[in-house]
């Protein structure tokens, strides 16, 4: 049989150079799995049919296509990758392929020899496919090797030509970064910095109206951009900018006749209107409110009370009876998973009302494409800057939503989960890991059971259970430390940041 070292090494091989070393480590692993079927005491069963295989895995692709397909591609690798392991065993031993479809376990031999004589050379190749009847017997005694002579040389070097080849271009890159810094250090360079953004000494922490722009992302908003934006002008703010996705309606003329400067957003969707206004703002602040008249301008102040302590400000929609009920649901368990993922509680990671420091907001990499803009610049803020929640209230929408309740809420998750992969992958992994304590409780007990009242117990489903249930709770102390790292982090730069702040 192929061993699990040439599984693991052929994929990676393959992939690094186009996915990279963690992508490509994801997949590696994923094509040992089928392999699995030796706990239980069982070699080459049903998890090497490809059948069962794209039956197991259809409707997480289906799943996937629906809700978020920007990760369609890579689930599909996925796939392909576990894949890659029966057919791979088809060529060294009986794989029952296409159980339970055909019940015979096949066996593809492809010989190639050449021989010498006084006569020549020759050549000769033969193409044979054996079969025999499928039967799941369990094994007493599993002697495979995990690598051979021959077999871990060549899988030493499919793994450690294309980490070579990454460490290489990585060197390359450095440099060519070095270089750039010092270009810049010389004044030569033409890149913008976050330091063209006004100073903020000079404020002695009096922020005032005039020291933040208004962003109004915009989107066929025509029945509810003209009151919002009489209603911010009547606070004094006189910094307003609207930032349209190219509405059908009559957004941009009601916008324009009131006077505000009105911009095309560049990319899609409303992270592509926040990032189109962050290029855009020369005052310190930005504050973005949605155009639908569901927040109330008289409560950006209270976000600017607060401005010169935080990065970020958060208006925390107090009154949710206006927010439907499916989203209230949506909203607490986003909640709920941002503040468990970062170690710091954020009642409202949706909120469509913040404030930021322009200079913090061009330091972030905004990847999102949709309503998750938010969670994505909470998440970003929160992992190296100081976040709070001040409480605005929430008034019925103008106009129709745009926001899809079960897609754009998968999406937001998704956000806050590749946030934290960024920037604590450690607490992503160990939790993953920790799940795996609830199927192996379960093996346990039922075995326990089984044991207590009939008697009999399995020790290969035992061990199974037993192994899960280890390393969930091996998982779940790595979670723990990982977190209570990321806050001791955070504490250690909000007082650098204080400290620099009282000199």
């Amino acid at each position: 049989m192929p061993e699990p070292a040439l599984h693991f090494s052929v994929i990676f091989s393959l992939s690094t150079p186009w996915l990279g070393v963690k992508r490509a480590l994801m997949l590696s692993l994923l094509a040992l799995l089928p392999d699995l079927d030796v706990l239980l005491h069982i070699h080459r069963s049903v998890s090497h049919s490809i059948i069962v295989l794209g039956l197991v895995w259809l409707p997480i692709m289906l799943v996937v296509y629906i809700l978020q397909r920007n990760y369609f591609s890579l689930v599909l690798l996925c796939f392909l990758s576990v894949l890659s392991h029966p057919l791979m065993d088809l060529f060294q031993a009986y794989t029952p392929i296409l159980y339970p479809v055909l019940n015979r376990s096949l066996w593809i031999n492809i010989d190639g020899r050449l021989s010498t004589s006084i006569d020549g050379f020759k050549l000769k190749t033969s193409l044979e496919v054996s079969d025999v009847q499928t039967v799941f017997t369990p094994i007493e005694l599993l002697d495979a090797p995990l690598f051979t002579s021959s077999g871990f040389f060549i899988s030493l070097l499919l793994i450690s030509t294309p980490l070579l080849i990454r460490i290489r271009d990585s060197l390359k890159t450095s440099s060519l970064g070095s270089g750039l810094r010092g270009i810049e250090e010389g004044g030569g360079s033409p890149l913008r910095s976050i330091t063209d953004t006004p100073s903020l000494s000079n404020v002695g922490g009096l922020i005032t109206k005039d020291m933040v722009t208004v962003v109004i992302p915009t989107l066929n908003e025509e029945e509810s951009i003209g009151l919002v934006i009489d209603e911010v002008v009547a606070e004094g703010y006189r910094n307003i900018l609207i930032v349209d996705g190219y509405s059908t309606d009559r957004t941009v003329e009601v916008a324009k006749s009131r006077g505000v400067e009105v911009v095309y957003q560049r990319g899609v969707g409303k992270a592509g209107a926040i990032a189109t206004a962050i290029e855009r703002v020369s005052t310190p602040y930005i504050l973005v409110m949605d155009g639908d008249s569901t927040y109330d301008p008289r409560d950006i102040e209270r976000l600017l009370k607060h401005a010169w302590s935080y990065d970020e400000v958060i208006g925390y929609r107090s009154n949710r009876e206006n927010i439907p009920f499916l989203h209230r649901i949506g909203n607490r368990a986003i909640s709920l998973a941002f503040s468990l993922m970062f170690g710091k509680r954020i009642r409202d990671p949706c909120s469509g009302m913040y404030l930021l420091r322009t200079d913090i907001a061009r330091m972030l990499e905004i990847t999102s494409t949709g309503f998750d803009v938010e969670v994505d610049i909470v998440g970003q803020v929160t992992s190296f800057g100081r976040v709070m929640e001040v409480p605005v209230s929430y008034r019925k929408r103008i106009g129709r939503g745009k926001l899809k309740t079960w897609r754009d809420g998968f999406r937001i998750i998704m956000a806050a989960v590749r946030v934290m992969w960024l920037y604590n992958p450690v607490f992503i992994l160990s939790t993953l890991v920790a799940l795996l304590a609830i199927p192996g409780a379960v093996i346990l007990l039922q075995q326990l059971m089984l044991r207590h009242l009939y008697g009999t117990w399995s020790i290969g489903w035992s061990w199974l259970g037993l192994i899960l249930f280890i390393a969930g709770l091996q998982g779940l102390a790595v979670a723990t430390i990982s977190l209570m790292l990321k806050r001791m982090e955070r504490r250690v730069i909000q007082y650098m940041i204080g400290r620099n702040l009282r000199q």
